[in-house]
């Protein structure tokens, strides 16, 4: 877009950013930088302030995606990190449904300096006038028109469902939003030791222990297990473990993603679960590995609907209900 070409910065053997690969592409035509914070690891950046040193010694701008944003409320915040211009997911920070479609929502803020060039309409406001009809709180809402803006885009006022619900949760619990990030990152770390940590007798059973997928010894909001032991013991690959936890009951992992973990499965408990949810999941995925390969490899046999061709499906959308 406007000339410009998109250039990926691997990660370090930690699992984090390489500061020599990003010093080493970054230059005068370096227009912004886009990384999201922790990463889909479950890593924080540590060396992320450091990061946009180097972004904005060179002239670019920092851009926050915010998937994450549930791993960090109440800790810091991408204003500290030195970002300016954020997206942040209403979708399973703000008690919205995270999977299955949505609905997801994804606001945009930004810091001053950038306000004159986000797209328009936006809201503004000023205290209201004596008798003013139409003010709300002592407050005159408007729509306004930032002094540089390229104007209005599609589907400018987002999910407004998903916004306002949002808004209500956040009213509700301020504050206390905090203990629900610390509640996310202690689900997935208490999730990611049960599973890598069956008890003897079940390991006996197992036809192949998954790879934990994060170098780091405590994960934040997520984890990730690359399942290519399975592959090499017994031919079932990670889509065949995802398509059998639907039998159990759970809606699947995020699959092969981040792309980086080879046969990978993304799990993210959120703060949502129970400790005797958490515990049933990882009895049951233990389970899953113990089970005749075939079982297995025609997964899912308890759905409504079964298997089906992914690849046909994308090309041919049925996105109407018929009976």
């Amino acid at each position: 877009m406007c000339g410009y070409s998109i250039v990926e910065i691997p990660s370090g053997d930690d699992g984090r950013l390489d500061l020599d690969a990003l010093r080493a592409v970054v230059g005068n035509d370096t227009a912004a930088m886009m990384i999201t914070n922790p990463s889909t690891l479950g890593v924080f950046e540590p060396d992320i302030a450091e990061a946009a040193k180097i972004v904005h010694d060179a002239g670019g701008q920092m851009y926050y995606d915010g998937a994450n944003f549930n791993a960090i409320i109440g800790r810091t915040n991408p204003g500290l990190m030195g970002f300016d211009a954020v997206h942040y997911n209403l979708h399973k920070t703000f008690s919205q449904p995270h999977g299955g479609g949505g609905p997801g929502s994804g606001p945009i803020g930004v810091k001053s300096h950038l306000a004159q060039f986000l797209p328009s309409p936006i809201v503004s406001r000023r205290p209201s006038e004596e008798g003013e009809l139409g003010a709300a709180d002592g407050w005159w809402y408007t729509w306004e028109s930032p002094q540089n803006s390229i104007g209005k885009v599609q589907q400018w006022h987002g999910n407004a469902g998903a916004v306002v619900r949002s808004w209500a949760f956040y009213r509700r619990y301020g504050r206390d939003l905090t203990t629900m990030s610390e509640h996310a990152v202690l689900n997935a770390n208490y999730l990611r030791h049960k599973i890598m940590n069956p008890k003897p007798e079940i390991l006996e059973k197992i036809h192949a222990m998954p790879v934990d997928g994060c170098p780091a010894e405590v994960v934040k909001h997520e984890f990730t297990l690359s399942m290519t032991p399975l592959v090499d013991a017994i031919g079932i690959d990670g889509k065949d473990v995802a398509k059998r936890l639907l039998d159990y009951g759970y809606m699947s992992p995020t699959l092969y993603f981040p792309m980086i973990v080879p046969e990978c499965l993304m799990i993210e408990p959120t703060e949502t679960e129970s400790k005797e949810e958490l515990d049933r999941f990882a009895e049951n995925f233990h389970k899953v590995l113990t089970e005749d390969p075939e079982i297995l490899a025609t997964a899912p046999h308890n759905t409504d609907v079964k298997r089906v061709d992914e690849v046909w499906a994308a090309r041919n959308l049925i996105l109407r209900h018929t009976d």
